[in-house]
């Protein structure tokens, strides 16, 4: 009877073990299939839904036509890095494989009309419909791919909801009765829309390594400000997380200031003087001690070995010493590091935590090759003008070798800015825009489940700003000062709903900006229109 029961005991713990064993196994396994599905090309599953024309009429068939197979190999030619997976079966069985395995694609492509079932086109996955130019407008319900909905009162009753929206559309002329500079335009607007799709697929593959002071640190805590009575809702962070995971495929990987101040204290003294001397090198002009820059790049090497240990290709920080006690000696700002070390390196970076704004940054990087200013924001009625200021500005604005001017000077913030050789001056960093440049002013708001933008131009606000105090020594080191419809913007303004900080970005990203948006499922506010 014990042997029985010692017998039985053991092959429950075995049975125990080994399933524990396979869920291990199942997990390792997992994993790789989806960094599998990440890496690599983008993998757009593409299907011909028609003929490619409307081939009825007195002429009877096209005289010249452009066949699936060419549109095809034009699209593959155009678009590097992507796979287009065509599909020869039925719509239904499109609808079938798009939904079992909706993980193994990143995009859709339907390439002509959808009659009678629109499934295809909200899978959830981001979604290209194509109207080929003479076919019959019926397969194209141009209102519900916008919105997901009909409209109430429509004569015909029922229909679907559909949740998933997030489509845009495009036209192709293969019956090629435009002329080929009309075709050309309609085809390079198919390749931009579906270079988007590439755009979300590497966004997916965003790791960010955020550096926070303290364990329970909220995340955008800084940026929020409300009234009295408001506070942080319990799991915000969770929330947060699962948001950007959810919405993106972007995740973070949390770093306690012990680890960061244990790198920093590893860092060769040699790399960040050489670090430090390029910037000082290439700075017009450096008020501040030698010893504070070489302290700033020593946070910079810091920050990249732990991006490179976690294997993140982001930065967001709220770092301010580069050793525990807090003591003036040690005091330290990052951004001068974010902006001459990691941005021209193609590495976004801000110096708060703030993972939605970084988004942003990453977006508009891969989309323009172009870094942006992240920073807290003014709203200046009378002069119509709106001011971004941060201690850190791009000086790689235009995506090239070419760099702005900039100086190196002591930290807005540290109690001794005025005292630029003394221990704990800290850096930050003053460069100037081109005035007449168009901007971008936006930011991603994943818990609303928005993007809100609007555009301007820099000016100089040295020129506006002539009542005697210099500007540059006025609150922040670096500003990009904009000329908006500013009332509008002003009117619109509530911290505990959108936050105190913003991007800049150089140059009208307007258009792309609501196009990412539509293929991410976002609602984007114009907030200037």
């Amino acid at each position: 009877m014990k042997n029985d029961t010692k017998r039985n005991n053991y092959n429950q713990l075995k049975t125990e073990i080994m399933k524990r064993i396979y869920s291990i196994i199942a997990v390792i396994v997992l994993t790789c299939i989806s960094g599998f599905a990440q890496s690599g090309n983008t993998k757009i599953f593409t299907i011909f839904t028609s003929g490619g024309c409307g081939c009825t009429g007195s002429g009877g068939a096209p005289k010249t036509f452009t066949t699936h197979d060419q549109v095809v190999s034009m699209l593959q030619k155009a678009c590097p890095g992507i796979d287009f997976i065509v599909w020869k079966g039925t719509n239904a069985d499109a609808v079938t494989e798009t939904g079992n395995n909706k993980d193994n694609y990143h995009g859709m492509l339907v390439v002509g009309e959808l009659h009678g079932d629109y499934r295809l086109a909200f899978t959830g996955l981001p979604t290209i419909v194509v109207y080929n130019l003479w076919e019959f407008n019926a397969g194209h319900p141009w209102n519900l791919f916008a919105t997901g909905k009909a409209p109430e009162g429509s004569v015909l009753t029922g229909g679907t909801d559909y949740k998933n929206v997030k489509i845009l559309n495009a036209q192709l002329d293969r019956r090629n009765t435009c002329s080929p500079a009309v075709r050309d335009k309609m085809f390079n607007d198919l390749v931009y829309k579906v270079k988007l799709i590439q755009v979300i697929k590497e966004l997916a593959e965003t790791r960010i390594l955020m550096v926070t002071n303290s364990v329970d640190e909220n995340i955008a805590q800084v940026n929020y400000r409300g009234d009295i009575n408001q506070s942080f809702p319990e799991y915000h962070n969770l929330h947060y997380t699962q948001k950007l995971k959810e919405l993106y495929g972007v995740e973070i990987v949390r770093v306690g200031a012990d680890e960061f101040y244990e790198t920093c204290a590893k860092v060769n003294t040699r790399e960040a003087e050489k670090v430090a001397d390029q910037w000082i090198k290439n700075a017009q002009r450096v008020e501040v001690n030698r010893a504070e820059i070489v302290k700033s790049a020593r946070g910079y090497l810091a920050h990249d070995a732990l991006r490179e240990k976690y294997k993140c290709n982001a930065i967001s920080t709220h770092i301010r010493s580069v050793a525990a006690g807090g003591q003036l000696k040690d005091r330290y700002n990052p951004g001068v590091g974010l902006e001459l070390g990691f941005k021209p390196r193609g590495i976004m970076a801000v110096c708060q935590n703030y993972p939605d704004l970084l988004i942003a940054e990453v977006i508009a990087y891969k989309l323009t090759g172009r870094p942006s200013m992240f920073g807290d924001v003014m709203y200046d009625i009378d002069n119509s003008t709106e001011i971004v200021l941060h201690c850190g500005i791009p000086v790689n604005i235009y995506g090239d070798e070419r760099r702005l001017p900039y100086i190196i000077r002591p930290h807005a913030e540290s109690p001794v800015r005025d005292k630029p050789d003394e221990p704990g001056a800290s850096t930050g960093m003053t460069a100037e825009w081109p005035e007449g440049e168009p901007v971008t002013i936006w930011e991603m708001h994943s818990l609303l489940n928005q993007i809100r933008l609007h555009t301007g131009e820099v000016v100089d606000g040295h020129k506006i700003y002539t009542g005697g105090e210099d500007i540059y020594n006025i609150m922040c080191t670096a500003k990009v000062i904009a000329k908006v419809d500013v009332k509008k913007l002003r009117d619109q303004f509530l911290p505990s709903y959108y936050g105190i900080h913003t991007i800049a970005t150089p140059g009208d990203l307007r258009q792309q900006i609501i196009d990412m948006g539509k293929l991410l499922g976002l609602k984007v506010v114009e907030s200037d229109r």
